[in-house]
């Protein structure tokens, strides 16, 4: 058929009652899908897009509710900000610690002033937000725990202070593990930490704890533990005897060593002061 053709009004008009015709019939039956596969997929896009637009609604009903929250936020920051109290307190830390070279001669703690700074809450924040606790803050019991720590540290021994040191450097990694696993070291002492290690755990590094050469965790009770089987290391000098630990901590009786270690640090523990009085940091 060529493009000038024309249809003729009366063949167009029964083409469109057919297409009119055609469209209700598929109305009426409900004819309007390929085969069942067709109407279950269309049913699930119908699906999807409806629980896309309950998704849209919620986004925005959520990012509203974050806007929200972010602002009450920042003003409860700034109230709070202006009910803290801002007190520093006076006290020290270990400069340096000396290590000796002899037995007879103890190490060398040198101290440097140091200060606390604390930010303690109003009795209201506390009210407010621990009032399961009602926990009342003063000041005053914060400078007299400091001062109670200050002399208790001031009291102890280079000795107690070299054993709470340990704790304070993977020390702490091999006791835990030694309570954990029913007061057994089953594995090699410097894996205790984990394989990824690149050096002895048992030894610290100088700068770490500001002495003046390498620092042997728990030596004091390796010390007890080699004089009680070998008596005869007891006649090495301290260098000696540190150098003799680094050569064959691996073959000591860990077990052993780490129970001294806990009689020691529980010994410290016992002097410590009692906190007295409520406190929140």
């Amino acid at each position: 058929m060529s493009k000038s053709t024309k249809i003729s009004s009366s063949i167009n008009a029964s083409l469109l009652n057919s297409l009119y015709r055609a469209r209700k019939n598929i109305e009426k039956n409900k004819d309007i899908y390929m085969d069942t596969e067709h109407e279950l997929l269309c049913e699930s896009y119908k699906k999807y897009k409806e629980a896309y637009i309950k998704y849209e609604e919620l986004s925005k009903q959520l990012e509203n509710d974050k806007i929200k929250i972010s602002i009450k936020y920042e003003e409860l920051s700034k109230q709070l900000d202006n009910d803290k109290i801002k007190i520093e307190y006076n006290t020290f830390k270990i400069d340096k610690h000396i290590l000796s070279d002899s037995h007879d001669k103890p190490d060398e703690i040198i101290y440097k002033e140091y200060t606390l700074e604390y930010e303690v809450f109003y009795n209201k924040y506390n009210k407010k937000f621990i009032n399961n606790l009602y926990v009342l803050t003063n000041p005053r019991d914060y400078e007299e725990w400091v001062e109670e720590q200050n002399r208790f540290i001031k009291s102890l021994t280079p000795e107690e202070i070299y054993t709470l040191r340990c704790h304070t450097q993977n020390g702490d990694i091999i006791i835990n593990y030694f309570i954990r696993n029913n007061m057994k070291i089953d594995k090699d002492i410097d894996i205790v930490g984990g394989k990824w290690r690149k050096q002895p755990i048992l030894i610290i590094r100088k700068d770490h704890l500001n002495s003046n050469r390498n620092y042997i965790l728990f030596y004091y009770q390796i010390k007890e533990y080699l004089y009680k089987r070998h008596m005869e290391l007891s006649k090495l000098s301290r260098i000696e005897l540190e150098e003799y630990i680094k050569k064959n901590y691996k073959d000591f009786d860990w077990n052993s060593i780490l129970l001294l270690y806990i009689r020691d640090i529980n010994n410290i523990f016992k002097k410590c002061p009692e906190v007295k009085k409520t406190l929140v940091i």
